[in-house]
């Protein structure tokens, strides 16, 4: 929210020094355009590791709450705890994870860090590669005409 707020204060700055509008679309949707190949890189990046990583049995043992970025499911593998790489779904968290039920999980271990991928991580990789890929590509292919209309 906070993010949103910054954002729109920057623009109305931009538009009271005189800035012309359409360089400021030309601005935004270069910035948007930026992002989803960011996320498309990502969730490259974070397929390719889950592919490499080790498949193993994990028990679900509970779900920690962060401070900054949400909650997170904590499993236990070889007498270890290990934390799933991405956040957990606050919603549904009581039909997503059972507390002592085993899953297939993938682990990738580090030197520093560890990188455990659940079944919830198949889903958000599935879904946000193809979702960020698709809408990157689509926005580069009307990039040029939507600056033709803003230039």
């Amino acid at each position: 929210m906070e993010i949103l707020i910054g954002i729109i204060v920057i623009i109305v700055l931009l538009l009271v020094i005189g800035v012309n509008p359409a360089i400021i679309a030309t601005g935004v949707l270069i910035l948007i355009e930026l992002l989803l190949l960011f996320m498309t890189g990502f969730f490259i990046v974070t397929l390719i590791l889950l592919l490499t990583a080790k498949p193993v049995k994990a028990e679900f043992l509970r779900i920690m709450e962060h401070e900054v970025v949400g909650t997170y499911a904590i499993y236990k593998i070889d007498g270890e705890e290990y934390t799933n790489t991405f956040p957990a779904e606050i919603m549904f968290v009581d039909k997503i994870y059972h507390e002592g039920k085993i899953y297939s999980a993938r682990l990738k271990k580090g030197k520093k860090k560890h990188l455990l991928f659940d079944w919830y991580s198949y889903i958000v990789i599935g879904v946000g590669l193809p979702l960020s890929a698709g809408l990157a590509a689509l926005l580069g292919w009307l990039l040029p005409v939507l600056l033709g209309v803003f230039g």
